[in-house]
C-alpha cells in the first residue's frame, strides 16, 4: 500500500473516531440533524413539516427517512447519520479515483487526495450536514458511469437529487452522454422515491406535504435575503458586493446560458476525448457551475466543491502547466482559508471576508479550462463511443 494511502487512513480514521465520540458523548449539541429530526418527528407525528422558511426544508421522503431515527437514542442516531456521510464520501471518493476518471493521479498520490480533502470537510461532519452525503453520491454516479453500472449510476444521482436539488444539473449532463441507458433509469427512481412517502403515510397527508413543501420553495426568493444570509454565490459576488447593476432577470438568464455552456463543453469534448477525461471534466465543471450559479449556495455547501478543488489540485502537482498549478492551488488555498475563518474567527463575518468561497471557485473554473485546454492540444483524440 502507498505510504500516502496509509498515512491518510490512519489520519482518517483518528478523526473519524473523534468525531463519532464527540457524536455519541454530546447528542444534543445543536447540528443540522436538529433539523433533520425535527421533520422526522413531525411526520411520524402526521404533523405539519414547513412551519419554518429556514427549518425543514427537504421534500416529504426526506422527512420520512429521519422519522427512522426518532426511534433511535440520541447518541446512536448521532453516530449513525455521520457514519452514512462520511461513509458515503469516502465511499464516493474511493471510487472515483479507482475508477480511472482521474487516471492522471498516479495511485501514489491518491492519498493526499484523501488528506487535501480532511480539512474541507471535517467541519460538515462534524455539524453533521447533509452536503458530504450528496458529494459522495455525485463522486459514486460518476465511477459508476465510467464502469457502466448504470443502475448503480441511476440510484446514486436520484438520491443526491431527492435530497438537495442542484444534482439534477450531473444527473442531465449524464443524461446527454447516455440518454438510453440512464434517462429512463433517472426518471423512474426520481418517481418512485417522490411516490414512497405514501406507502407509509396517510395520502391526504403526504399530497399536502407535498404542497406545502412546493409553496414554501417557490417562495423562497434567495435574491431578497438580508446580507448575513446571502447565497455566497457569483450573484453575491458581482451585486451583492460588487455593486453591479444586473437584474435577477439577467442573472437567471446568465445561469441558464452558463448551464448551457457547460453541456455544450462537455458534448463538444465526449465527441474527441477519451471517456475518463471526458467524465472528469464533467464532474469538475459541473460542481463549480452548482456552487456558483446553483439555487442555494450557503457556507457549508462549499463541501460539495472540496473533492473537484482536491482531485484537480493533486492532479496539477502530478504534471499540469505552471499556471494552471497556480490557479488550482490559489483555489484551494482560498477554500482552506474560508475553513480557518469559519472555525477560528465565525465573528469575522465582512462582506469581503465572505467572497473567499466564490472567488475559489472562479479561480478553480480558470484552472479547468486552463488544464482542459492544455490537455486538448496534447491528448489523443478519439470519438467517444455510442
Amino acid at each position: 500500500m502507498p505510504t500516502w494511502t496509509i498515512v491518510a487512513t490512519l489520519v482518517w480514521s483518528a478523526v473519524l473516531i473523534a468525531l463519532l465520540l464527540r457524536a455519541g458523548l454530546h447528542p444534543q449539541r445543536p447540528t443540522s440533524l436538529t433539523t433533520y429530526l425535527t421533520g422526522g418527528s413531525a411526520w411520524a407525528a402526521s404533523q405539519p413539516l414547513y412551519t419554518n422558511w429556514r427549518g425543514f426544508v427537504y421534500p416529504p421522503v426526506i422527512a420520512a427517512f429521519f422519522s427512522l431515527f426518532t426511534h433511535l437514542p440520541p447518541a446512536l442516531a448521532a453516530i449513525l447519520w455521520r457514519l452514512i456521510t462520511a461513509g458515503a464520501f469516502l465511499l464516493g471518493l474511493g471510487a472515483l479515483l479507482r475508477s480511472g476518471v482521474f487516471h492522471r493521479i498516479p495511485p501514489a498520490s491518491r492519498g493526499l487526495v484523501f488528506l487535501a480533502l480532511l480539512p474541507l470537510s471535517i467541519g460538515n461532519l462534524d455539524n453533521a450536514q447533509a452536503n458530504p452525503l450528496i458529494a459522495g453520491l455525485m463522486m459514486l454516479s460518476v465511477a459508476a458511469f465510467q464502469y457502466q453500472s448504470w443502475t448503480l449510476c441511476a440510484l446514486a444521482v436520484a438520491i443526491a437529487t431527492t435530497v438537495k436539488i442542484y444534482p439534477v444539473a450531473l444527473a442531465l449532463l449524464l443524461c446527454l452522454l447516455r440518454p438510453r441507458q440512464l434517462a429512463w433509469r433517472i426518471a423512474l427512481l426520481l418517481l418512485l422515491l417522490a411516490l414512497l412517502p405514501f406507502a407509509v403515510q396517510g395520502h391526504d397527508y403526504v399530497a399536502g406535504q407535498y404542497h406545502a413543501w412546493l409553496q414554501t420553495r417557490l417562495a423562497d426568493d434567495r435574491f431578497r435575503y438580508p446580507m448575513k444570509d446571502a447565497p455566497l454565490d457569483l450573484w453575491y459576488l458581482l451585486v451583492r458586493v460588487g455593486n453591479l447593476p444586473i437584474s435577477e432577470r439577467v442573472y437567471t438568464a446568465l445561469q441558464a446560458l452558463a448551464g448551457l455552456a457547460l453541456a455544450a463543453a462537455v458534448w463538444r469534448r465526449s465527441r474527441t476525448n477519451p471517456l475518463p477525461d471526458v467524465l472528469a471534466t464533467l464532474f469538475l465543471l459541473v460542481s463549480v457551475w452548482m456552487l456558483l450559479l446553483g439555487p442555494a449556495t450557503e457556507n457549508q455547501t462549499y463541501v460539495v466543491l472540496a473533492p473537484a478543488a482536491c482531485l484537480l489540485a493533486i492532479q496539477c502537482l502530478s504534471g499540469a502547466r505552471l499556471p494552471t498549478r497556480l490557479l488550482a492551488l490559489a483555489a484551494f488555498t482560498l477554500l482552506l482559508a474560508a475553513v480557518a475563518r469559519n472555525s477560528l474567527t465565525p465573528h469575522l463575518k465582512s462582506p469581503l471576508c465572505m467572497t473567499l468561497q466564490p472567488v475559489a471557485a472562479l479561480l478553480l473554473l480558470a484552472a479547468i479550462f486552463c488544464d482542459t485546454s492544455a490537455q486538448m492540444k496534447t491528448s489523443p483524440r478519439r470519438p467517444l463511443p455510442t
